[in-house]
């Protein structure tokens, strides 16, 4: 995976979060790191999903009155979808990516955690790299 515009969780100190995932690097493949950024957050904020929510939580803050939400859709166990500003904006897990044949960055693949990617326009723009904190909740 290429190292461009990649932002990390500090990992100073342990930390374990009490919610199921927590989003600990996302990476930007496109020079366009504000539009990922705000189109993302936007559509995320329309799913109930907690891999969306610990998202949202990683994101700066946006106003959504700033952008008009169309057609979202969730895909059970796969992402959401949907146009953010009238761009299609496409969110979801590696067989997502897979099943729509979508170009991504295949060293992904390799990663042990879960991975969420973000296509905009038909366009691989970024991941989210993922930690699973629900191994041992109760």
């Amino acid at each position: 995976m290429a190292n461009r515009n990649i932002h990390t969780r500090s990992t100073d100190t342990a930390y374990r979060s009490d919610h199921p995932f927590e989003v600990i690097a996302f990476e930007c493949a496109v020079p366009e790191k504000e539009t990922v950024v705000t189109y993302t957050a936007a559509l995320q904020s329309h799913s109930v999903h907690p891999i969306a929510g610990s998202i949202i939580k990683f994101l700066p803050r946006i106003n959504l009155s700033d952008f008009k939400i169309e057609k979202f859709e969730a895909i059970p166990g796969y992402g959401i979808k949907g146009f953010v500003d009238g761009h299609e904006i496409i969110i979801g897990n590696l067989a997502l990516m897979k099943l729509y044949d979508f170009y991504y960055d295949e060293s992904l693949d390799e990663l042990q955690e879960p991975v969420i990617i973000v296509m905009i326009d038909d366009r691989y723009s970024g991941c989210f790299i993922m930690m699973d904190n629900s191994a041992g909740l109760i």
